[in-house]
């Protein structure tokens, strides 16, 4: 089941948004826009490959003058997630409508090799962390990179 699918068994009301990120400045502008003709989101849940863009989304969100719960998800198949995310966590500007999250993906073992997250799993990770309410939330194993 996709994350869409378990948010609306919640109830929550939530919006899903299929923006480029490719052009930073208008993506941000495309969410303020959003958002204006809505209201701010009190839980935000974030993967964008662009990791330092999900950082600046998470900053501008927090200007916006509302509390906000920010959920990063950081994977990476080039180097190790868990060291990603903690770098990340060192840049990102403090502001106090903000409580910045992260989701951290790993992978599975299947017998003596890794695989990849299903999508699934990501979704029940993804909730699991929202639930948990912790800084740093890891799904799959994120030894072994």
């Amino acid at each position: 089941m996709s994350l869409d699918a378990e948010l609306a068994r919640t109830g929550c009301v939530h919006h899903l948004l299929a923006l480029d990120w490719n052009v930073p400045d208008r993506f941000l502008a495309e969410i303020e826009r959003h958002i204006g003709a809505t209201e701010p989101p009190e839980l935000v849940v974030a993967w964008i490959h662009e990791d330092h863009l999900a950082l600046r989304l998470a900053v501008v969100l927090a200007r916006m003058g509302h509390p906000l719960r920010f959920f990063h998800v950081v994977g990476s198949a080039r180097t190790d997630p868990k060291q990603l995310a903690d770098s990340l966590s060192q840049g990102l500007e403090p502001h106090p409508n903000l409580r910045y999250h992260q989701v951290v993906l790993g992978a599975r073992r299947s017998g003596g090799s890794m695989r990849w997250l299903t999508h699934q799993e990501i979704s029940a990770g993804v909730l699991q962390a929202i639930e948990a309410g912790q800084a740093q939330w890891m799904v799959g194993d994120v030894e072994g990179y």
